[in-house]
């Protein structure tokens, strides 16, 4: 059994250009970033849509990471803000 990585040491090698690293990350919070965006939105599809969408926003904003909270409480916030900006672009509409 391979030993636990922390998420600092992911974030870590991701920054460092490891690919492998951040496909750790997705395996990792994959069904609670999907949760978190199913609460709100209220549609399984658009929710796997979104969360697909959250990931790629968080691996093009990590270099600005720079560790003041948790990786997981920032990801779970690009999450939340992920589906209520989809909500609010709904209501526009």
């Amino acid at each position: 059994m391979a030993p636990f990585v922390t998420d600092e040491e992911l974030v870590s090698r991701v920054k460092k250009g490891d690919h492998e690293a951040y496909r750790k990350i997705v395996e990792r919070y994959q069904s609670v970033v999907f949760t978190v965006i199913l609460h709100i939105v209220k549609d399984r599809q658009l929710a796997e849509d979104l969360s697909q969408e959250t990931f790629l926003q968080a691996y093009r904003a990590l270099p600005r990471f720079d560790g003041r909270s948790r990786f997981s409480t920032w990801l779970h916030q690009i999450s939340k803000n992920k589906a209520i900006d989809w909500c609010r672009s709904k209501a526009h509409q």
